[in-house]
């Protein structure tokens, strides 16, 4: 029997006319949505405390945590991502309409980090190694490597964080999952400001007390969120020996279909510390104003993947249940709300730069406030068009992995980044000289031709082919 997209209340044969609101309406998308945003709202106000603590504490700190963040992130994302794709998994089968392989897939992700921990153990002596040939002197260097320790050291945490909260989230589940979030995030500022600064008994530990709340509100949330899934009742039901015994087709297909957004999210990474290298280089001036205006953006940025995370659930549930033309129109829905929200970032942008500026200014800087503001509003003018483009590539990156079209998302990210804007990039910076103006300009031609080419990928409807699970099978009473 074949399965009709058309319905009583669904007008038109591809079902985007007059749907139910839980059928990729802008409602469903809303609900699915909001609390996605606030729970990455809420991850970067943690962040931005934790960075601002983390700078009154010391200068030298806060120059530390800049590389040591972004290389422990680059370097375990390749895992936790791989991992954590076993929740595009659960987002099909719950299309799909099987509780129980979603179980399974939950489970067998768990099963995937438990295969990593040996990679994990060398994380450590790897991100040392390479924080040690570019730190400028020991001191520096031995405040990146204590803070890199506790980062990598929860680096197994966030694999399993991201398996169990992409198992809610897959499910429909993300009221409960932005609690736990928010919760997590709470209790890390809290521990970041007993820790960094010390009291009760503990000592004063700077930067590596922030590593230390890091990975203590990681393991908080993860043994939170894991309460949440086996609370459930599906869960419950599943006998135990079906719950823990591996699936080792289930984890190979996982690992299959996940490594190539793990190789995506970290060559990604590496990209941008590969820009931030290169423009460290530059005169304090640019040298700032770059950060700030990436500071700036990051708070802009981040909620922004909460439109990411609700495409690629959209997607894969749709697609799970063998309704592509669904995921097509839900997603495109998603992106004009993402467009709405990105609009009125870009309206603060471009109407507040002064404002905005002078928030990040540090008052003993080598450089005019008014020097600050010239380069400050070129920079924030080209950021409101980054941004709009950017938010197309947050979308369809998020939708394309839901679909399970991640070989196609690595390969176009990793071309157009590695072959074309990291040389370009250093040609400009390294041998024509050029200022942040013009290192700003490659990186914003390079957004643009990356979201030229999601979009078409997306357009063109090749991912509908691509079959993670079996399409559920209608009811001989369903209506749709």
């Amino acid at each position: 029997m074949q399965i009709s997209f058309k319905s009583r209340r669904e007008g038109a044969p591809d079902g985007t006319a007059g749907r139910r609101p839980e059928d990729g309406g802008y409602r469903h998308v809303l609900r699915l949505v909001v609390p996605m945003v606030l729970s990455n709202a809420a991850f970067t106000v943690m962040q931005f405390t934790d960075r601002v603590l983390v700078a009154r504490h010391g200068s030298e700190d806060i120059q530390a945590a800049m590389p040591a963040g972004i290389l422990t992130f680059c370097l375990m994302s390749l895992f936790t991502a791989t991992a954590g794709y076993a929740g595009t998994f659960v987002a099909q089968y719950h299309g799909a309409g099987d509780r129980r392989a979603g179980i399974r897939a939950c489970a067998a992700g768990i099963w995937l980090t438990v295969l990593f921990l040996p990679f994990f153990a060398l994380l450590h002596p790897i991100c040392s190694w390479t924080l040690s040939l570019a730190a400028r002197d020991e001191a520096l260097f031995a405040l990146e490597d204590r803070y890199a320790f506790w980062m990598l050291l929860g680096a197994p945490l966030v694999s399993l964080h991201w398996v169990l909260s992409g198992y809610l989230v897959g499910r429909n589940r993300v009221v409960a999952n932005a609690i736990v979030t928010v919760a997590g995030c709470a209790a890390n500022v809290a521990l970041d400001f007993w820790l960094v600064f010390g009291g009760f008994g503990v000592p004063e530990l700077g930067l590596a007390g922030a590593g230390i709340a890091t990975f203590a509100s990681v393991a908080l949330q993860v043994a939170a969120t894991l309460g949440v899934v086996l609370a459930e009742k599906d869960v419950r039901a599943m006998p135990r020996r079906e719950l823990l015994r591996p699936d080792a087709a289930l984890v190979g297909r996982i690992f299959r279909f996940g490594l190539p957004a793990g190789v995506q999210l970290c060559f990604d990474m590496a990209s941008f510390a590969f820009f931030i290298l290169l423009t460290g280089r530059l005169d304090p001036l640019s040298l700032a104003t770059s950060n700030i205006a990436f500071s700036i953006n990051n708070l802009a940025f981040s909620p922004l993947m909460g439109f990411s995370n609700a495409a690629s659930v959209l997607a894969g549930q749709f697609q799970g249940a063998g309704k592509p033309p669904l995921a097509k129109s839900s997603v495109m829905r998603c992106l004009r709300l993402a467009w709405t929200y990105m609009a009125l970032c870009v309206a603060v942008f471009l109407l507040l730069p002064t404002q905005l500026l002078a928030a990040f200014r540090s008052p003993d800087a080598p450089y005019t406030a008014a020097e600050m503001t010239g380069l400050g509003r070129t920079l924030l003018a080209m950021l409101a068009a980054w941004g709009m483009f950017d938010t197309m590539n947050v979308v369809f990156l998020g939708a394309l992995k839901g679909v399970g079209d991640t070989r196609f998302a690595m390969v176009w990210l990793l071309g157009t980044e590695w072959l074309l804007y990291v040389p370009a990039v250093a040609t400009v910076l390294l041998a024509l000289h050029g200022g942040i103006v013009a290192a700003w300009s490659v990186q914003l031609a390079y957004i643009v031709l990356l979201s030229t080419g999601l979009f078409l990928r997306w357009k063109g409807g090749r991912w509908m082919s691509i079959r993670l699970v079996e399409p559920a099978r209608p009811s001989p009473h369903s209506r749709d």
